[in-house]
């Protein structure tokens, strides 16, 4: 089965989600060391950002699959 554009935008928009969210984890954690007000905003922003976005990821794969009458390739329900 060969893979639908649109999945492979979509993995692009993921990743680059993942990215950012995971710079705003990074900076709010050098904020913490520097006593920085904003640093619990962009922890929390950063790890609401991915879970987010996994969760619409998965989400959105498991409505295509049930859309497409698609079964699982292991023979399992």
């Amino acid at each position: 089965m060969r893979p639908n554009p649109n999945w492979k935008i979509r993995r692009r928009y993921v990743g680059a989600s993942w990215a950012i969210g995971a710079v705003m984890i990074f900076f709010g954690a050098l904020a913490v060391w520097g006593d920085r007000m904003a640093a619990g905003e962009l922890i929390t922003g950063g790890v609401a950002l991915i879970t987010l976005v996994v969760g619409s990821y998965i989400g959105g794969a498991v409505a295509d699959d049930h859309l497409q009458k698609r079964r699982n390739p292991d023979g399992e329900d």
